[in-house]
């Protein structure tokens, strides 16, 4: 999402992936279709407008647990496999992969070791 400043203190909030310049114009687009154009000499600033992002998101995640949102090696599924099995604590299981419970949970029901109904403890 981009905050384009307008002239007179005018301003508009477009869904925005990319922009180009066309003629005097910028052109903002969206998964490939344009969804939105303003004259080049109006606009006195663009914002990016972030802060629901996945981006921030993953980043304020990975503060804590720095494998938040990464891919799953075969490594990391047969040490969380071998740790579950063993009675390793949700807390323990967090802090040997450094992920968070959601995504130890998600991973172990993928794999078929807790059932959908069934909580991380």
């Amino acid at each position: 999402m981009l905050r384009v400043m307008l002239d007179e203190a005018d301003y508009c909030d477009v869904p925005a992936d990319l922009m180009t310049f066309d003629e005097g114009a910028v052109v903002f687009w969206r998964e490939g279709e344009e969804v939105g154009r303003h004259r080049q000499a109006r606009i006195r600033s663009l914002e990016l407008l972030a802060t629901r992002s996945m981006t921030r998101r993953i980043q304020a995640a990975r503060k804590n647990h720095p494998n938040a949102f990464r891919l799953w090696t075969s490594e990391e599924e047969e040490t969380l496999t071998e740790l579950y099995r063993s009675g390793a604590t949700k807390d323990q299981l967090v802090e040997a992969l450094g992920r968070q419970e959601g995504g130890i949970a998600t991973r172990l029901r993928s794999l078929g070791l807790l059932k959908e109904d069934e909580k991380l403890e």
